[in-house]
């Protein structure tokens, strides 16, 4: 009876071990799963976008070609205005790969030309990890006999 107990606690914890360890493992998002260009409509990357989920350590890269196309993190409203009063980060060469550091809501646009306007930009919500987002963490059990 006790072997057995041993052997499913065993069993318990190489599944909890890969269920977390697939978790926290960063991904890297292509972003429009191809090129970083003008769409062929206004909501092709909020389209995109709204398919998947970012977490915390995974990377967005934009794949671009240089002197076409640049990638500008800005403010929701920079975003949304198409403008670029106060950029946080500015790419100018691709592919650019963005860290996703923080749970939080990422807005990137173009800033050639029109090209925001014309649906050039992408809006990421990132999602802090399971173990991040509970603050009070259960003590683990002891397993030993």
């Amino acid at each position: 009876m006790e072997r057995k107990f041993r052997h499913v606690c065993r069993l318990v914890l190489l599944f909890v071990f890969a269920f977390s360890l697939g978790s926290v493992m960063a991904k890297d998002h292509i972003v429009g799963n191809s090129k970083w260009s003008i769409p062929t409509s206004n909501s092709f990357y909020s389209n995109w976008a709204s398919n998947r989920s970012f977490m915390v350590g995974d990377y967005l890269v934009f794949r671009f070609e240089m002197g076409f196309y640049n990638v500008v993190q800005v403010s929701r409203f920079d975003y949304e205005n198409c403008s670029t009063e106060d950029p946080y980060r500015t790419f100018l060469s691709g592919p650019a790969r963005v860290s996703l550091d923080e749970g939080s809501v990422y807005y990137f646009i173009c800033t050639y030309g029109n090209y925001c306007h014309l649906g050039l930009r992408l809006m990421i919500p990132v999602e802090k990890p399971l173990s991040q987002n509970n603050s009070s963490h259960a003590p683990a059990p002891n397993l030993s006999p």
